[in-house]
């Protein structure tokens, strides 16, 4: 019980750390102030035929789906709504994807991957985002940061991308590479339960955050 509480002693002002910086960004960069939402569209990449990045039998669909899953659960007992892209694994075409999160009043938009490079380096958790809608930084940086807080991975930092998900949405809307899967240690993380669930914390962090700021 004394080292519970040590921890929660230490790690309270670390929280509040992290809140007070996610705020003081979003005044800082002049940004588009957080959207309300009511709804998170999560979307687990790939599926069925489309296995993503994979490493021997390490597939990416497959962590995909249980940080997903994850996820949703963490929302929901936050009282947070969310739907699942795909619950299984099957494929779900890109347009599809977008289209369930335009189609859901009042929603944001999270898609969960896992990297690969050519590089066997390359390591850690990046956050993409798409210009067409002005919240989706805001949101980017704030599950971005959270992820590096939770995990204490290497960060790759918040980009601009054009992938279909993102571009032909119009909510607020990111996508989360969690790891390397062709990286040796990123790897190992990646294939633990309990890194994919502080990676699916660390997401629901974010999301929470950005709805107070809204």
């Amino acid at each position: 019980m004394k080292a519970k509480l040590h921890h929660a002693r230490r790690t309270a002002p670390a929280r509040a750390a992290l809140c007070l910086a996610l705020a003081l960004f979003a005044a800082a960069t002049g940004a588009a102030p957080a959207a309300r939402f009511s709804r998170v569209v999560i979307d687990a990449g790939h599926g069925g035929h489309d296995k993503g990045a994979a490493t021997g039998l390490t597939y990416e669909k497959h962590l995909a789906l249980d940080v997903a899953r994850r996820l949703e659960l963490y929302l929901e007992e936050q009282g947070i709504r969310t739907t699942l892209t795909r619950e299984r694994d099957v494929f779900i075409p890109l347009p599809r994807r977008a289209r369930m999160a335009n189609d859901a009043r009042g929603a944001i938009f999270v898609s969960i991957h896992f990297n690969s490079a050519a590089n066997t380096g390359a390591e850690g958790i990046e956050t993409f985002y798409n210009r067409r809608n002005p919240s989706s930084l805001i949101l980017a940086h704030m599950v971005q940061s959270a992820s590096i807080y939770k995990t204490r991975a290497e960060s790759r930092g918040v980009k601009h991308a054009n992938f279909h998900v993102l571009a032909e949405n119009t909510r607020p809307a990111i996508l989360v590479e969690c790891a390397f899967l062709t990286n040796r240690g990123d790897r190992y993380r990646a294939l633990s339960p309990a890194y994919r669930q502080k990676m699916a914390e660390a997401i629901a962090m974010g999301i929470i955050q950005f709805r107070r700021e809204g």
